[in-house]
């Protein structure tokens, strides 16, 4: 188990959910462009909120993350939401994973954040893994969101901008891309407020 899978495994720890089970926004409103009940892959899912909210909307959802007691906490909400039929959690480190290819017809990613020498391979690890025509869904933290105190990665190279992503998803037809504010939920780790993030919708 790497540090940081060990990091978020031990955040994950007790029954409290971290960020609690209201779906991430830009999510939400970027879901009207997802086929009906179609078959999505949410990469660094955590415990699950995003991934069972989508299960909620009728979507075929595959759930991977890294730290095991999150996955384990998506599958019991799935449970408790009663969506679990739709709803597949699997622990597994992404580094490391032998990704599938030309399965989903969407991956979402939302937060999840690698090194710069591996984010590359990684952001095409998930493009391959879509069908011809399938989206990506994306947001993350904007290196200038460091220091804000509202949450993200505390180093800006962990941070991606809008060259960033532009550049690593040159394959792909971006539908969309923006570095943008906005009001940030407290959680267990932090107080709130506005941040920076990147958001991106491409297509495969």
């Amino acid at each position: 188990m790497n540090n940081a899978i060990h990091k978020w495994n031990e955040k994950y720890a007790d029954d409290t959910l971290v960020f609690g089970s209201t779906p991430n926004g830009f999510l939400v409103e970027e879901s009207k462009r997802l086929p009906k009940a179609c078959d999505i892959l949410c990469v660094g899912d955590g415990e699950g909120r995003n991934g069972v909210w989508l299960a909620e909307q009728g979507f075929d959802i595959l759930s991977v993350d890294g730290a095991e007691n999150g996955v384990k906490k998506a599958i019991k909400q799935a449970r408790l939401r009663k969506v679990s039929e739709r709803f597949k959690g699997l622990c597994v480190d992404l580094l490391q994973w032998d990704w599938p290819e030309n399965c989903y017809d969407a991956l979402v990613c939302l937060h999840l954040y690698f090194m710069p020498e591996d984010r590359p391979r990684m952001h095409r690890a998930m493009l391959e893994s879509l069908k011809t025509k399938g989206l990506i869904i994306l947001e993350v933290f904007h290196p200038d969101n460091v220091g804000r105190g509202c949450g993200g990665p505390p180093l800006r190279e962990l941070c991606y901008s809008a060259d960033d992503l532009e550049s690593d998803f040159k394959n792909a037809d971006i539908l969309f891309l923006k570095e943008t504010e906005r009001e940030i939920a407290p959680s267990s780790f932090h107080n709130g407020g506005f941040g920076k993030v990147t958001r991106m919708v491409a297509q495969k």
